[in-house]
């Protein structure tokens, strides 16, 4: 899989850009600020339709502008597919091979992106939130079946909750009691279907990148209490029989995937609170580093890898440890103010303040 052609038009402070890109990928060098994430961005931004950072596509436009355009071509698989993107007005326009998709979803199908962030650490020290927010999009970007259930799972946990804020039926409650646990069920056995290939290679690659053999956990944490001799969709509705009065009084769903956790152990204690930075960094890159694993594996085409200069936290031993990980046959994109880190890497390098100027 390949991104081979990339224009921008007016897209953060990136006002025009037009390149042809290496099969290999790129080194994008440059001072802070200069746009090098910005790039980035609008790369992904074609794999899923919206920004990797969160950002609104209002917040994407350049200053003063009225509009931004991206447009790419990809190659997946051997044959050629062109993704545009387009935000005017507040309308977003999205066209595969120049016919409009009507959900941005359908995009998960084709271009297979994983991006490396600075702020993956939190994926281990921070919230829950992002680590659903992780195996949601993991698992999407290699089953659009599981893509729809949490499309339609987080619909009824929307209406469910503005229910439980009304003076309600308690028999139209049922019906939406069912429709939740019957989703969240799917949701949670698909998850831990993701999990069981996941978590070897994660200890796998983990020890290897770290150079420590560490004991490495991952569990499963559910908001509920699991009875084992019930399915999850039986468990989740035994539970909601028996808080009825606590989502009551809180006016909200208190169990289902959306609360769900994973927990990452280190010698027996919780990363999140016991790890150290390097630790942290190392398992939250090499868990990136999985997730493209299981692309590769089950799509049969090795997934674009994007590095916003996650590397240069780390030693130049392990930072190389990472690229021995990775097989011969991904295109990478490398972001950096400090060139010298990569130059045994064999990558194209691009100048950004030098051909954003020209």
């Amino acid at each position: 899989m390949r991104v081979k052609h990339l224009s921008i038009q007016n897209f953060r402070n990136i006002l025009k850009f037009n390149k042809k890109f290496e099969p290999a990928g790129a080194i994008i060098f440059g001072k802070n600020g200069t746009g090098k994430t910005n790039l980035l961005e609008a790369i992904s931004y074609c794999a899923f339709g919206k920004s990797i950072r969160s950002a609104s596509d209002s917040d994407l436009v350049s200053f003063s502008k009225a509009f931004f355009r991206l447009e790419s071509t990809f190659e997946i698989q051997g044959n050629k597919i062109e993704i545009d993107a387009a935000f005017d007005n507040k309308r977003k326009l999205i066209k595969l091979d120049d016919c409009k998709i009507d959900k941005i979803s359908e995009l998960y199908k084709y271009a297979k992106v994983v991006y490396f962030s600075p702020e993956d650490i939190e994926l281990v020290s921070g919230g829950p939130s992002y680590r659903r927010k992780f195996i949601d999009l993991a698992i999407s970007q290699t089953s659009y079946k599981y893509l729809d259930s949490l499309r339609t799972y987080n619909r009824i946990l929307k209406q469910r909750n503005a229910l439980l804020k009304t003076d309600f039926s308690f028999k139209e409650k049922k019906i939406w009691d069912e429709r939740l646990a019957k989703v969240a069920g799917e949701i949670i056995e698909d998850r831990l279907e993701y999990l069981e290939a996941f978590i070897p290679q994660l200890c796998d690659k983990y020890f290897f990148v770290s150079g420590k053999e560490e004991s490495l956990s991952i569990e499963y944490k559910f908001s509920f209490p699991r009875n084992e001799l019930l399915d999850f969709s039986q468990n989740i509705k035994e539970h909601l029989e028996e808080i009825e009065n606590n989502e009551i009084r809180m006016q909200r769903t208190l169990v289902g995937p959306h609360l769900d956790d994973i927990e990452f152990s280190i010698k027996g204690k919780p990363a999140r609170n016991f790890g150290s930075q390097g630790q942290k960094r190392s398992l939250a890159i090499t868990a990136r580093l999985v997730q493209a694993y299981i692309i590769r594996k089950k799509n049969n085409d090795a997934p674009i890898l994007i590095f916003d200069d996650v590397l240069a936290d780390l030693d130049r031993v392990r930072a190389q440890k990472i690229m021995d990980v990775l097989e011969d046959d991904h295109q990478i994109f490398i972001a950096t103010p400090n060139l010298g880190l990569y130059e045994d890497f064999g990558l194209e390098t691009i100048n950004l303040e030098k051909l954003l100027n020209d």
